[in-house]
Order: structure tokens, then C-alpha cells, then sequence
């Protein structure tokens, strides 16, 4: 995944794109302050102008990751109006995010704890586990686009997000499965003809 590009002088988005260049490399293990200093060709001790420690700027990276799945969802809102289309679509993209950056994705539920579902309640209950304002705004956002079309159909608000919900985790457990080896792509099928496939249309509609 590439995050846009950032403007001369801008460290922070430096650093964020110097540390998706390693995980992307060599995975989680490859992620030291140092070694994205290094990437970012600036000096060891600059990244402590932007981040306090090695989580924050691990976290910045999850909420970048986020930001980007959030863009490749809105972009559908433009090929598709019908919400049963567009929580369909939403699922294959989200599944092809998570195949395309797999050690990406994992970062991402590691510091977010799932997508932000439960960030609120744990915020801060466990230690050394502290979400960002940043992280927990944008982890929240793709669910908030599923739950979006559930609620275009009306009903009552627990509900919506309930289904929104169980579509959310069929999702979710798809990409888990592929990227860890458990569900293997056919050869000659697309994540998306896979994700159609394997999707009941009752579980999708809207």
C-alpha cells in the first residue's frame, strides 16, 4: 500500500511512509524507530520530533492503513447506488486489502483491536494498550460505512447495527483465513469471484 505523497519538509509523513516501505519488506520484525529513521534518511532521533515512542508511530501507521481502506470504500459510492451492490463490493475490497497487505492488516487489528469495535470500553484498560484519537476515529470509519447501508433500509438502530455487525465478521473472517493460509484462492479465481461465491446472498442483503 502507498500512502499519498507528502509535501517537502513534511517528517511525519516521511516516517508513516518509510515504515509501510519496511512492513511491507520485512514484516513487523522490521519496524524499529531506528530502521525507519534510516529509510526516511533522517537522523535516529528525529522521529522523536513527531512521536513520543515506537507505538505511536506503529499506531499512525494502522491509522494510515485504515485511511486507505476508508478511500477504496467511498470510491465505490461512486460505481455503486444500490446498497445491497455497495455492501457486496465493500466486502470484496475489504477482503483484497487484506490479501494485498496482509502484514499491513494485521498491524492494523493489532493496534486498533478489531477495527476500533471495542476501543471505547478498553481504552486505556489495559496496560501499555492506549488507542489514539487518530487510530480510533479512523479504525471506526469502515464499519461506520457498512452500517451506513444497513441503514438505508430503515428499522430499528439495533438491528441495523447488528447485521451490519454480522457481515462486518464474515468478512473479517475471510480475510483472516486467506492471509493465513487456511482458504487458498483456486487458480483462475479473483478474490472477488471467490468472495461472491462463498457469500450467502441472504447474509449481504440489505
Amino acid at each position: 500500500m502507498k500512502v499519498r505523497s507528502y509535501h517537502h519538509g513534511d517528517l511525519k509523513q516521511a516516517l508513516i511512509e518509510a515504515a509501510l516501505d519496511l512492513l511491507r519488506e520485512q514484516g513487523v520484525s522490521g519496524l524499529s524507530l531506528r530502521a525507519i529513521a534510516a529509510r526516511a534518511k533522517v537522523s535516529h532521533m528525529a522521529p522523536y520530533s513527531h512521536f513520543r515512542n515506537k507505538k505511536e508511530l506503529v499506531q499512525a501507521v494502522a491509522a494510515a492503513g485504515f485511511d486507505e481502506l476508508t478511500r477504496r470504500l467511498i470510491e465505490l459510492r461512486k460505481v455503486y447506488v444500490e446498497p445491497g451492490e455497495r455492501v457486496l463490493n465493500y466486502g470484496v475490497a475489504y477482503v483484497q486489502f487484506a490479501v494485498e497487505n496482509p502484514d499491513l492488516y494485521r498491524l492494523m487489528l493489532s493496534q486498533s483491536d478489531l477495527g476500533g469495535q471495542r476501543a471505547s470500553q478498553e481504552r486505556g484498560s489495559r496496560e501499555g494498550f492506549q488507542i489514539s484519537p487518530r487510530l480510533e476515529s479512523s479504525s471506526r470509519r469502515p464499519f461506520e460505512l457498512l452500517r451506513d447501508e444497513f441503514a438505508r433500509s430503515g428499522g430499528d438502530p439495533l438491528r441495523v447495527t447488528a447485521r451490519a455487525a454480522t457481515a462486518w465478521s464474515m468478512v473479517h473472517g475471510m480475510a483472516a483465513l486467506m492471509i493465513d493460509g487456511h482458504l487458498e484462492l483456486p487458480e483462475g479465481m479473483s478474490v472477488r469471484e471467490l468472495f461472491i461465491m462463498a457469500v450467502s446472498p441472504a447474509m449481504m442483503k440489505v
